[in-house]
């Protein structure tokens, strides 16, 4: 049973059957759970998150957890927002700067890990705490705006899913393709998986690492950008908690938070569980903070099945 439970986790298959699950009992004890307004909220609560934990399987595939996810992203929301501020013309410049500021995180993120030799969790713990000073220092009120009609064009549908939804599944792929069908990818799971064996087949674990953070903090940047564009202002609240649950959809989705092990098919399953885990228990009138407490509970779950399955 320990062998099939490792194989399905490690194809990223398990926690769709938790999926399952969730819907089936959702949809009896609901009768607003499969509606299509239900389904668009879904869906458009998906997408940060996903983003989120794209970028956060980038780092614990190489053996780092990052726990400046949401506060990068928080920061990014606010700088789209406030360089917007309700303008139109000034949509990209804003992108780029958010983007620009979040792989600069990520790379001071890496020069902590790979030059300064601190431990991952120290490293984005400091940068989460600078990142959440700064925020308070640039705006503690909700900032700018995004212009109607771009918000209007973000939640616009096709084929039954928002535009941020397709652009999310773009980034999905791209990731998942550099990760499975490419060297750069293999020399990831390389590293995450010994990082000397890695360094006597010629790899350069420092190298892979600082890359896979700066994708790690985009990633988060990206999140960021969706959530400003979904909430149409830069709230000082967006991304708060944001680490914690990409944590949870990584690791629930079958990726070993040791490094080395992992696909992006389990992380949209871990993402579209708790989505729909979250939803399900709003819809029949959970306590919110319990939805916490099962985070919590889910994530040190995962941590102990996958060390004894790694044994």
């Amino acid at each position: 049973m320990t062998a099939w439970i490792r194989r399905q986790a490690d194809q990223g298959t398990l926690v769709w059957f938790l999926v399952l699950a969730v819907a089936i009992e959702a949809t009896f004890a609901s009768e607003f759970f499969l509606t299509t307004r239900n389904f668009s909220t879904l869906s458009g609560q998906m997408a940060p998150l996903w983003l989120a934990a794209l970028g956060q399987l980038a780092a614990i595939l190489v053996g780092a957890i990052d726990l400046s996810v949401g506060a990068t992203a928080k920061l990014a929301a606010l700088i789209t927002s406030g360089v917007m501020d309700d303008r139109a013309s000034m949509a990209l410049p804003a992108v780029a700067i958010a983007l620009g500021v979040s792989a600069f995180v990520g790379v001071l993120n890496g020069l902590m890990i790979v030059r300064a030799k601190i431990d991952p969790l120290v490293a984005t713990l400091i940068t989460f705490t600078l990142l959440k000073g700064v925020s308070l220092a640039y705006t503690r009120t909700p900032i700018g705006g995004i212009p109607s009609e771009l918000t209007r064009l973000s939640r616009t549908q096709l084929l039954g899913l928002p535009y941020s939804v397709w652009l999310t599944l773009v980034f999905t792929v791209l990731i998942g393709v550099l990760l499975a069908r490419t060297r750069f990818g293999r020399r990831v799971y390389a590293v995450g998986g010994d990082d000397e064996v890695a360094r006597r087949a010629g790899v350069s674990p420092g190298t892979v690492r600082m890359w896979m953070m700066i994708l790690c903090s985009t990633m988060a940047g990206l999140a960021g950008i969706a959530l400003a564009f979904r909430q149409g202002v830069g709230d000082p609240r967006a991304g708060d908690g944001l680490e914690l649950l990409s944590i949870v959809a990584v690791v629930v989705g079958g990726v070993s938070i040791f490094g080395g092990r992992g696909r992006v098919l389990g992380v949209m399953g871990g993402v579209v569980f708790l989505t729909i885990l979250r939803n399900a228990m709003n819809l029949q009138g959970v306590d919110p903070l319990l939805s916490g407490v099962i985070s919590g509970v889910l994530i040190i779950l995962a941590v102990v099945v996958f060390s004894r399955t790694e044994q």
